[in-house]
């Protein structure tokens, strides 16, 4: 196996070892605990690990790998940054030392039955147990949990990631796409799921399939064209909000990459103008920005890169070039797609609130009208009775009165509170036996 191939569990390309938003990373210093529902936890104690962080892991695992599976790596801080490809200024030095104590402060646990032919009812784990700067030599030392590197080796169920491709796929999302469909193309070449789920898994915020959708073209498209991996993507609509999303291996150098929209390379050339003119009119003649657009729109399409173009356009405050270039690299500007269709879910929910409460309303009225017709109903029957059977209805009514009420009918003055408050009691009672009689007819 070449050096560049990392040996790595199916579990951790299944579920994931690291997340992508940098933002929440950052601010995350209480870290946070992830969970699906395949019985698979993640906590960290401190910063969440993001792409950067998964570099650095790799390429320990892969020093642990060339020697057997050490547990306790020793090297140069200047080496590893060099091999990940990083620079060597004091941030990029404090940005390693940063991810170590990332890594080990995240616990894994498991609960069911996962890939190595054992079920565990329970099974948690570290991913660094300790890692140290000798004062004299400055050399790096990182010692890892015993029970995370039997895993990484796998037995029957691991996969080789190569690290080169690993590092040149910029997007994070990219990145994480790159390690799902690597354990899912074991054994097959089509792999079909949910647009829900795969958010799920990944995980992503988008929620609604177009959104999701969206932000998963661009990043097959980069899979395909910085690593070895080939993929045709398609979606079957089951039905409104539901989309199914297939993924097929090929053996192509550039595979057709398909959505629900026609393919990129068939759009008309009359939408690359729509997009300059989406441009600030004093813009769309400058030639560095001509290029980035270019760029961009040959390999992920016209609305692509018109909503980063809005997106800079609101945002921008100063270098628009640069803003837009950044926009355009991790795609920025999906955040417009996602606030159109959340402002549109909100007007559909208003819409169907605004259905139900005058449904509601018209059926309280109608409620009411009915009460009031089977009120005016007992009144009459009531005010028709014979004389004998309005006294045959009064002493039903009183046998079923309490003795407090009884004794206030007796004694208490007929317009006095308590006379008053009896003798509404007495013709209660008479008007429900008479609307019991009338239901009975």
């Amino acid at each position: 196996m070449k050096k560049e191939f990392v040996k790595h569990s199916i579990n951790f390309l299944e579920h994931p070892l690291w997340f992508q938003d940098e933002k929440d990373a950052e601010k995350s210093l209480q870290g946070m605990v992830w969970q699906d529902d395949e019985g698979y936890m993640f906590r960290s104690g401190y910063k969440i690990p993001v792409k950067t962080d998964a570099i650095f892991l790799l390429y320990l695992l892969l020093k642990s790998q060339e020697t057997n599976y050490s547990e306790t790596i020793v090297l140069t801080q200047y080496q590893m940054l060099k091999e990940c490809e990083k620079g060597h200024s004091k941030q990029w030095y404090e940005r390693l030392r940063d991810s170590l104590e990332r890594w080990k402060t995240v616990g894994i646990r498991f609960s069911g039955n996962f890939y190595d032919g054992i079920d565990y009812k329970e099974m948690s784990f570290g991913i660094i147990d300790a890692w140290k700067i000798q004062k004299k030599t400055k050399k790096l030392e990182v010692r890892f949990s015993p029970e995370f590197l039997e895993m990484m080796r796998g037995r029957r169920f691991f996969k080789y990631v190569n690290f080169t491709e690993f590092k040149q796929l910029a997007s994070s999302l990219a990145s994480r796409l790159y390690e799902i469909l690597s354990k899912n193309f074991e054994g097959r070449s089509i792999w079909e799921i949910s647009a829900i789920k795969l958010a799920k898994k990944i995980p992503l915020a988008q929620i609604y399939p177009s959104a999701i959708i969206k932000k998963v073209l661009p990043a097959i498209n980069r899979v395909n064209k910085h690593t070895d991996l080939k993929i045709e993507f398609t979606v079957r609509h089951k039905e409104r909000g539901k989309a199914i999303l297939i993924f097929t291996k090929l053996q192509t150098e550039k595979p057709q990459i398909i959505a629900k929209q026609a393919t990129f390379d068939t759009i008309p050339k009359p939408e690359l103008t729509k997009v300059i003119e989406a441009l600030p009119e004093g813009k769309q003649k400058q030639k560095s920005i001509i290029e980035i657009i270019q760029k961009y729109y040959k390999e992920f399409g016209a609305d692509y890169v018109i909503r980063n173009i809005k997106y800079t356009k609101k945002n921008a405050k100063k270098n628009f070039r640069q803003y837009l270039n950044k926009a355009l690299k991790e795609d920025w500007g999906i955040i417009l797609e996602e606030d159109k269709e959340e402002r549109s879910l909100q007007a559909q929910l208003l819409k169907v609130k605004q259905r139900k409460d005058i449904q509601k309303v018209k059926a309280h009225q109608e409620e009411e009208n009915q009460k009031q017709e089977l009120e005016e109903k007992v009144k009459n029957y009531i005010a028709n009775l014979s004389d004998q059977k309005a006294e045959k209805l009064r002493e039903q009514a009183l046998e079923t009165l309490a003795p407090q009420i009884i004794e206030y009918l007796l004694t208490a003055p007929p317009k006095s509170a308590s006379g008053i408050g009896a003798r509404m009691s007495l013709k209660t009672r008479m008007y429900k036996i008479a609307q019991e009689e009338l239901n009975y007819r």
